[in-house]
């Protein structure tokens, strides 16, 4: 590893624009499948979580909204 790399974040819009780029290497070789299932799961779980705290926050909402 590099002395010097800086550490990159890692969002939905990140994996996204991968999944785009890698989409169009499986059209032309299969062997980047792999990393086409392992940059769906990533995003299907980043969606999941953002679904659970969203749900949580309105849970929170309503709760306040009768007290």
């Amino acid at each position: 590893m590099m002395k010097d790399a800086v550490p990159t974040q890692i969002n939905k819009e990140r994996l996204k624009c991968a999944h785009r780029k890698v989409a169009a290497m499986v059209a032309v070789d299969s062997a980047f499948v792999p990393i086409f299932l392992r940059l769906e799961q990533e995003i299907a779980a980043m969606e999941a979580r953002d679904d659970v705290i969203e749900r949580a926050r309105r849970v929170v909402a309503d709760q306040k909204a009768t007290a």
